[in-house]
């Protein structure tokens, strides 16, 4: 055996007795867990997806690092920095809950764990301890990146106003390290906490509904935090100057700010101590503790709870049904006369309704743009109370929720609900192939447009009034249609059915291409809308160009590509990973 086979993962293994053996491979299991997903589904792409990110959080602090703490090269830091820490914690701490709510779904044991491993010899202790373990590891790593350059960038900044000796550099280094490291576990354990007690108190189906809007409501808070953090530094800089006015006027209310906590123990471990960084320190060492004791003993009460109520069978009933299917026949008869159409149609608004995988990326992605929405939102005094009063960025409100939402449905429907969706579809295909594609963009209107618009509609209604809102609303609604087209061009694929290559997006090599083409096409768009708006009688012209153009387009794709174009039920891999 060679010297790089005996140093394999399981060659090393083997060598241990067979309980630490088992604990092992389980940490490994389900920290693999947190990473191999239905996007990413190879090992070797998870492990492409994690080096990258770890080198983007180890730059991200390194920038976070050199642009907050900057100006102490020259300024002397006489106890002043605190707040400057305080920010570049509450930056990572944020982050994390964002990171946490994206790997919600498998932070706790669930139906799928305990089908894969109900079955094998493991003591349930030794299930639990490996699942903890993991959390620590996915933490520490998180923490790791965002140390390995902040680390550095802190020493050339602020050690040099409590000495000059090579000790108080790396004694500097490591409170920097310990105090992030802190924060990053209390962060990511309240977020464990917060879900164990929404497992523990609500039935498994109430808690799918419930988790879903506390997850949608905590990432649009991250995603404007954070977003406010890049581009409005205005805004974060009063309220952190309100934080410091706080601790000055009512220390025992600032005491019950998290960030402060772990900024005390970075005080502290420099030499810097004082009654209010000592109350704070204790609470901070006192809350993780607490919160790492709870999450460890919920893993067993919500993994037995949990388990025992989604295993069981119950029969749902549907209130209205009889009404609901005459309603659903009548929709049908008007929209959905060819029977192709009306299975995919109803294949495809039975599978969002169904799925909680496809509801939280359209949560995700509506969570994004709102909380995107509310930084651009966030100078504003004020709602405008009339159309004619409301810049860009209000006017934007629908097209940006709209695009997101096509978005997310675009990304969605690759997903399949099954590896054996598709094989009904190719038992039953149909000569003429534009039923397929025409059913799938009558759901995505149907099921999503339609909605947003309903509801964006009932807000600004009560704001301007219905007339300027119907106009309003009906420029997004064209515009999202327009959209749809061009993001479902030569689509050839039937909805949640498609077998993919993962990786073949290349989503992050083009990411920044795309989020400047989205701010461009809001912004041209939205601008446009103002100066229909200074002259109403614009809008017609404007109404028929668009439906002119939509008409070309699908008249054109249903004549010039549909009937050309064959469904994709499985996706080709690329020539290069066919030899490797």
């Amino acid at each position: 055996m060679s010297l790089r086979d005996s140093l394999t993962f399981e060659s090393m293994c083997i060598r241990l007795p067979a309980e630490p053996r088992r604990f092992i491979v389980l940490v490994r299991h389900f920290f693999i867990r947190f990473f191999l997903n239905d996007v990413f589904p190879f090992e070797e792409q998870m492990k492409e997806k994690l080096y990258i990110v770890l080198a983007m959080l180890s730059a991200l602090g390194w920038l976070l690092a050199t642009t907050v703490f900057g100006p102490y090269i020259f300024v002397a830091d006489n106890g002043e920095s605190w707040l400057q820490k305080c920010e570049f914690l509450s930056a990572f701490m944020v982050l994390l809950v964002f990171i946490t709510l994206l790997e919600w779904d498998v932070v706790f044991l669930d139906r799928r764990d305990f089908v894969n491993l109900a079955g094998l010899p493991l003591r349930t202790g030794t299930l639990f301890r490996a699942k903890f373990v993991s959390f620590l590891y996915f933490v520490g790593l998180y923490a790791l990146a965002a140390n390995a350059l902040s680390a550095v960038a802190i020493g050339f900044f602020l050690p040099q106003w409590i000495g000059n000796s090579v000790g108080t550099l790396l004694r500097y280094m490591a409170a920097h390290v310990v105090a992030t490291t802190l924060a990053c576990y209390f962060s990511f354990f309240l977020i464990l906490s917060l879900e164990a007690v929404l497992l523990l108190v609500l039935s498994p189906r109430l808690f799918r509904t419930v988790s879903l809007v506390v997850r949608s409501v905590l990432a649009i808070g991250c995603v404007a935090f954070l977003t406010a953090f890049a581009f409005e530094q205005n805004v974060l800089s009063r309220i952190f100057e309100g934080l410091a006015e706080l601790r000055q006027s009512r220390p025992s209310a600032a005491l019950a700010v998290p960030p402060l906590w772990f900024v005390a123990i970075y005080e502290k471990l420099i030499g810097r101590g004082n009654p209010f960084y000592d109350a704070a320190a204790w609470r901070g060492i006192a809350a993780i503790l607490g919160l790492s004791g709870f999450v460890f003993f919920a893993l067993s009460w919500s993994y037995r709870k949990h388990m025992r109520k989604s295993l069981e069978v119950r029969t749902r009933r549907r209130p209205f049904r009889r009404g609901r299917e005459r309603i659903q026949d009548a929709f049908d008869g008007l929209f959905l006369r060819h029977p192709v159409q009306r299975a995919i149609f109803h294949f495809f608004g039975k599978t969002l309704r169904n799925s909680p995988r496809q509801k939280i990326r359209l949560a995700g992605s509506l969570a994004v743009a709102t909380g995107f929405l509310i930084v651009l939102l966030i100078r504003l005094r004020g709602f405008p109370r009339m159309v004619g009063e409301a810049e860009s960025n209000v006017l934007a409100i629908p097209l940006i929720l709209a695009i997101a939402l096509l978005l997310g449905l675009r990304t969605g429907v690759n997903i399949p609900l099954s590896a054996e969706a598709n094989w009904i579809f190719r038992l039953t295909e149909s000569p003429v192939r534009r039923h397929y594609f025409s059913a799938l963009k009558k759901a995505v209107f149907v099921f999503a447009l339609l909605p947003l618009a309903l509801v964006l509609f009932g807000g600004h209604a009560v704001l301007w009034g219905p007339g300027p809102a119907a106009l309003h609303i009906l420029y997004g609604l064209t515009c999202a249609l327009v959209f749809c087209e061009v993001f479902f061009w030569r689509y050839a694929k039937i909805p949640f059915s498609c077998l993919v290559v993962p990786g073949k997006t290349q989503v992050q090599k083009y990411w920044l291409l795309y989020f400047l083409a989205f701010i461009l096409t809001v912004s041209i768009f939205s601008v446009l809308e103002r100066t229909l708006i200074r002259t109403p009688s614009s809008f017609p012209i404007f109404f028929g160009l668009a439906g002119a153009l939509l008409a070309g387009m699908i008249v054109y794709q249903r004549f010039a590509i549909y009937e050309k174009l064959p469904i994709v039920y499985e996706e080709e891999p690329e020539p290069v990973m066919v030899t490797l």
